[in-house]
Parts: C-alpha cells; structure tokens; sequence
C-alpha cells in the first residue's frame, strides 16, 4: 500500500481513500489505545476519535517529519492521554513505563522489528509466543486467550509477565 498516494488522492478529493488507512491501522489503534486506557471498550472509542481527528488534520500532515503511522500514533497517545486527564486518572510509576512500551513499537525500524520478532519466536516456553502474538499482534483480549487456550486467566495473565520479563532481557540491547 502505497500511503503518499493514498494520501495525496484524499487530498485532492477521494475522501472515500480514507477507509484504506482505516482498515490497515484500526485494530493496531485499539491495541495502542488499550495499553493506556486499561480496558477496550475506552480503547476503541479513543481509536474511532483518533481516526477522525487524523482525518481532519490530514492536510497538515507533513510526511517529512515523520511516517504515517508514528503521526496517526502520536494522535492517540494524546488522545487518550487527555481523555485520562479530563476523568483525573492517576498516574503510577507502572503506568508510565507501560506508555512508554506502548508507543515504542510505532517507532521501530525494520531490522529492530525483526529483532523483536525473533525475540518472540524464542520464548519459552512456546505458549508465550502464543501469547504475545495474540494479544499484540491479533488484538485478542486475555479472556479471550484464556478461552482459546483453555486455561485460567490468571495463568494468562501470569504467563504475559513472565513473556514480557523474557523479552525485556533478551531486547535489553536494542535501544
């Protein structure tokens, strides 16, 4: 998908283009905006305003400074982030770190998603791959996971932090 030219065609009248760039970053969108929020449901209302917003500031969009997709990402974050301090959540340290995770991957090149991905590929026991791959990259919820793999949700959400801490050593070079 060529997005500078999807891009220009919604610029020069082919609004229509947009549901392209739509169907390609909605559910990474909700995945983003689930790490900050804390639950889905405020994740894919903060995804759908991100959307619009994105639209409408498409001509200020200057693909000099950055890609696409770190533009559209960087919208999110801020999105939800504002949407956290009108509602006065409270921030921990946890909290911040894991913002911190959340918008790193927008960021990467290829031969660090290719690190990352080898990472994954390495976890052991096998289920964490599995499991990293269907939250992150599948955008499946942790009942979800649980019921796919007929295991508490707990040993879900266990198995996660034992998969994150394996990834964290194994990546601790990259940045």
């Amino acid at each position: 998908m060529n997005e500078q030219k999807i891009i220009k065609d919604i610029l020069h009248g082919k609004p229509d283009r947009y549901a392209d760039l739509v169907e390609r970053y909605h559910i990474g969108l909700i995945i983003h905006c689930e790490h900050i929020m804390g639950n889905r449901d405020d994740a894919e209302d903060i995804a759908q305003e991100t959307l619009i917003k994105a639209f409408d500031k498409l001509p200020k969009f200057d693909s000099n400074r950055a890609r696409f997709s770190t533009w559209l990402y960087k919208i999110a974050t801020n999105t939800a982030l504002d949407y956290l301090r009108k509602h006065k959540r409270q921030f921990t340290v946890e909290d911040i770190e894991e913002l911190a995770g959340a918008t790193e991957p927008t960021y990467l090149e290829d031969a660090e998603r290719a690190e990352v991905r080898k990472a994954v590929i390495a976890l052991t026991p096998p289920e964490y791959r599995h499991i990293i791959e269907a939250y992150y990259w599948q955008g499946k919820s942790y009942k979800q996971i649980a019921a796919e793999l007929d295991k508490p949700l707990n040993t879900i959400s266990s198995s996660m932090r034992r998969a994150k801490a394996q990834l964290k050593e194994a990546l601790s070079w990259v940045r």
